[in-house]
């Protein structure tokens, strides 16, 4: 069968829809790995063809059997417009990704079926009911799949290749924070890679940076350890960026930081969330201790590493003095580029739940649920006041002045090529945050 996977466009990022066939698209482009990896699983009598809407037009008119869409809650409205298209013109069009997982029944007005959470088994089973006419309409969490089976992505049909590349050594997260959709859509905990497939995989990458696009690299230190040590045996010269956690960097010996150094890493993206222990532990991040964020920046700081932070506004606890405390946390701890993100209730989180029942949902036009625009009732602010405390924040880190003195400080920090990605991400940043979003 002809099979045609979409990426549809999204605006949302340091690099988007509305970059389409600029630089900018190239320079600070995110990699996408769903569907490439979904073309790996696929059996090989078929074939594959992958359009990423961001870089190129979608042709209606192809010539295929199967039309396979991924879905983010932020681009629903975008992938129904679409799948209502193929379907009129009498194609099979299938749906996956976390907002169809989370919304089968909605989702399924709109597709013929619905991929539940990994397809690693569900997705060839699917293929094999479509050429024996039995395509069911709902195909269940595969849980049972063994990581060493997971094939490398075909990176063959990848047309469009920003600087940085991807990879994903594991799967799955065992925090339950109450905002995050990914240990619903997991489901199976936290799944490993065998070290040497990742490492293997990782030197067939074409790009100089990769980022690995595991929940949190810091998941299992043990298993972290031995995929550094692995990279530096086997001479990869490559740099990447990962996820961490402030407990893990914060503890973690000497060791374990100087092998990540060593092995290419330049960047660490640590999800802080918020510089109130408050709301913290009302999210039930309690392994993030405000009063030892200082001291883990400092430990990555010196072992040549750069730290991303993410931020996040709107919590229950936070009220209009958080923004301000929160830019002055943020220069004393120093770190070197900043994601802001309003709070958002994915639908199939906990939030999401609580805040449903709470009636505190203002809207569900599922493309306002893009960590910029505010979707919810706060408590102790207006929706206004919440938008507006947001910008201020990354406005204000992102003033010139202070972009060149922190890009400064990650050039002599990392010391190596590498520098491009905390570099142009601040940069890219700036770009993201000019933009005028609706409230």
């Amino acid at each position: 069968m002809n099979i045609l996977l979409i990426f549809p466009k999204i605006e949302h990022g340091a690099s988007t829809y509305t970059d389409k066939g600029s630089w900018g698209s190239i320079l600070f482009g995110y990699p996408v790995i769903t569907l490439p990896h979904l073309a790996a699983i696929t059996p090989q009598e078929h074939i594959v063809q992958i359009v990423n809407e961001n870089y190129e037009d979608i042709d209606f008119d192809a010539d295929v059997d199967v039309v396979g869409i991924t879905c983010y809650t932020m681009t629903a409205p975008r992938v129904y417009e679409i799948a209502d298209e193929f379907r009129r013109r009498g194609k099979i069009v299938v749906l996956g990704g976390y907002h169809p997982t989370a919304l089968p029944d909605e989702a399924k007005q709109h597709a013929d079926s619905i991929v539940f959470g990994m397809a690693e088994a569900s997705w060839p089973q699917l293929l094999a009911d479509v050429e024996h006419g039995k395509l069911k309409q709902f195909y269940e969490w595969d849980t049972d799949f063994d990581m060493a089976d997971v094939p490398p992505l075909r990176r063959d049909l990848i047309t469009h290749n920003p600087i940085m590349g991807a990879v994903q050594s594991t799967r799955g997260c065992a925090n339950r924070c109450e905002f995050c959709a990914i240990s619903t859509f997991c489901k199976h905990g936290v799944r490993q890679r065998p070290v040497e497939n990742v490492v293997e995989e990782i030197k067939q990458i074409p790009n100089r940076i990769f980022v690995f696009h595991d929940p949190h690299l810091t998941a299992n230190p043990r298993y972290a350890r031995e995929l550094f040590k692995e990279l530096i045996h086997q001479n990869v010269k490559k740099s990447w960026v990962a996820n961490g956690t402030t407990n893990v960097l914060g503890k973690a010996d000497d060791g374990f930081l100087s092998l990540a150094q060593k092995s290419g890493c330049v960047e660490w993206f640590v999800g802080f969330e918020s510089v109130s222990q408050a709301a913290l532990d009302g999210i039930k991040k309690t392994h993030n201790k405000v009063e030892n964020f200082k001291k883990m920046i400092d430990r990555v700081h010196n072992h040549g590493m750069a730290v991303q932070g993410g931020i996040i506004f709107g919590f229950d606890e936070d009220t209009p003095s958080v923004f301000d405390m929160t830019l002055e946390k943020l220069y004393e701890l120093e770190i070197d580029v900043l994601e802001v993100n309003i709070l958002t209730p994915y639908p199939g989180t906990p939030l999401y739940e609580r805040l449903e029942k709470q009636g505190r949902i203002l809207t569900k036009d599922w493309s306002r649920y893009n960590q910029v625009d505010v979707v919810f009732q706060p408590k102790h602010m207006s929706p206004k006041e919440l938008w507006n405390g947001a910008r201020k924040v990354a406005k204000e880190f992102y003033h010139i002045p202070r972009i060149i003195q922190r890009n400064l400080h990650i050039i002599s920090t990392t010391k190596s090529l590498g520098a491009i990605a905390p570099f142009g991400t601040n940069f890219s940043f700036r770009r993201y945050y000019k933009r005028d979003f609706r409230f």
